[in-house]
């Protein structure tokens, strides 16, 4: 090491870890691993998303930046749009969901890592995966559904 510090690097369009999730895919750009754990990161790109069930992660907070698209939220109680240059937090424990009426593109940080891993390891299940195998997955890395009966937050008609 010089007196600058450690040597960063840079991920390129394109160059980080695809991971196909059906009809959406994300890129990893930076796995915990390879810092030390403080944080992942990875761009989702997603078609129509009319419904989604709500969830929590207990082991990390994520910030959301909207790169493309118009997007519905809802963290916690709190439901808002947000379009490009929109930036979304959800504490860790929070339960949330989002929907898109457009598809688009969202930058997702998690603090510390985990989402990204997790989804990794959906993504080495398939085309092979089963619903057991996916709640394993989602069990190891602390993903836990809204109590009570299991459904999809859609958004208030108005904001469709």
């Amino acid at each position: 090491m010089n007196d600058w510090g450690s040597d960063g690097w840079a991920v390129h369009p394109g160059r980080g870890q695809r991971v196909d999730t059906g009809p959406h895919w994300l890129e990893v750009l930076v796995r915990g691993a390879d810092v030390d754990g403080a944080m992942g990161v990875f761009v989702f790109t997603h078609d129509r998303i009319l419904e989604n069930p709500p969830h929590a992660h207990l082991n990390f907070m994520k910030v959301l930046y909207v790169l493309e698209g118009e997007y519905e939220f809802r963290v916690g109680q709190a439901t808002f749009s947000g379009s490009p240059g929109t930036v979304v937090v959800i504490p860790r424990a929070s339960q949330h969901a989002f929907t898109t009426a457009t598809g688009g593109r969202i930058l997702f940080v998690c603090c510390p890592a985990g989402n990204e891993e997790m989804f990794l390891e959906m993504g080495r299940l398939a085309p092979h995966a089963t619903d057991e195998r996916l709640a394993e997955v989602a069990r190891r890395f602390a993903m836990v559904p809204l109590a009570g009966d299991a459904y999809a937050w859609r958004p208030p008609a108005s904001a469709e």
